[in-house]
C-alpha cells in the first residue's frame, strides 16, 4: 500500500502528467494515423506543462492550503512542540546545517521560535533514517542541541516512515497537553486532518510558506513559467492527493 501510493502519487504529479501527455501525443503522431488527436493530446501537454509553470495557477494553488491556518500565536503556551520529518542526509563532512533539507531548517526554525516562548517544552522530532546511517529525528535532534535545547526536553521518534506515522505516534505522546504542531504551511492541512483521525487537536504552527503576499505591485517577470513555480504546483498536488489518499483509507477501514 506504501509502495502504490508512492508510485501513483509520483505520476500525478505535474511534471511527469505533463510529460506522459506530451509522449503520448508525439507517439501517436509519429506511430498512428491519428493525426489530429495527437496533436490535441500534445497541445494539452504542453498547456498543462506551462500552467503549472506559472505564477498565478502554482500561486493559487498553493496558497489554497498555505493560508488554511494563520500564524502561531507565541503567547500561546504549550507543553510540547512536535516537528514532523523531512528530507536530509548523514554527511560527516557538513555541519549539521547542511546535513538537513531547507525544508526541515524552516520546520526547525519555527519550533525554536516557539520553543524560546515556552521554555519548559519539550519539543518532538521524528523521522526514519530510510537506508541512512542516521535517522532524521537523529539530525534533528543534533540541531536542537546545537541551539542550546538541553537533551532531556527532545524526544526521538526514529521510525516514523511518513505522516500517518507521525500522527498516530505523537498523539499518544501530547494527550492531556497542549501541543503546538510545526510542518510545511502546504503540508498542514493534511496533517491536522490526519492527527483529527487519531482523535487529537494540537495548535498548528505552519512554517516554510512558498507563497508570500507583497504590499506592493508584483514584478512581471514573475509572470515567466519557471522551475520554481513549477516545484510549487507539484508540492500543492502532491499535498491534494495526500489528502484525498487520507480519506480514501479512511472511508475503506
Amino acid at each position: 500500500m506504501f509502495l502504490l501510493k508512492k508510485w501513483l502519487g509520483g505520476l500525478l504529479k505535474p511534471l511527469p502528467f505533463s510529460l506522459i501527455l506530451l509522449t503520448f501525443g508525439l507517439l501517436l503522431l509519429i506511430m498512428t494515423s491519428k493525426q489530429r488527436f495527437g496533436k490535441f493530446v500534445l497541445s494539452l501537454g504542453l498547456i498543462t506543462l506551462l500552467a503549472f509553470s506559472s505564477e498565478p495557477v502554482s500561486g493559487s494553488l498553493i496558497a489554497s492550503l498555505e493560508r488554511q491556518y494563520p500564524a502561531f500565536n507565541i503567547e500561546q503556551k504549550v507543553d510540547t512542540i512536535l516537528v514532523l520529518g523531512h528530507g536530509g542526509l548523514a554527511d560527516p563532512d557538513l555541519a549539521i546545517t547542511g546535513q538537513l533539507s531547507g525544508t526541515a531548517i524552516a520546520r526547525f526554525a519555527e519550533a525554536f521560535r516557539i520553543w524560546q516562548a515556552n521554555p519548559q517544552a519539550i519539543i518532538v522530532v521524528s523521522g526514519s533514517n530510510f537506508g541512512d546511517s542516521k535517522t532524521h529525528a537523529e539530525l534533528m535532534a543534533t540541531l536542537a542541541l546545537s541551539f542550546g535545547v538541553p537533551e532531556a526536553q527532545i524526544k526521538r521518534l526514529d521510525h516514523t516512515r511518513d505522516t500517518p506515522d507521525e500522527a498516530k505516534e505523537m498523539a499518544l505522546l501530547i494527550k492531556g497537553k497542549q501541543a503546538a504542531l510545526v510542518t510545511s504551511a502546504s503540508h498542514m492541512p493534511r496533517a491536522m486532518k490526519l492527527f483529527a483521525m487519531q482523535n487529537s487537536q494540537p495548535i498548528a504552527a505552519p512554517a516554510y510558506y512558498k507563497q508570500r503576499n507583497s504590499t506592493l505591485p508584483e514584478p512581471s517577470n514573475r509572470m515567466i513559467p519557471s522551475a520554481y513555480y513549477l516545484e510549487r504546483s507539484e508540492m500543492a498536488v502532491h499535498e491534494y492527493l495526500g489528502i484525498w489518499w487520507s480519506e480514501l483509507r479512511q472511508n475503506i477501514k
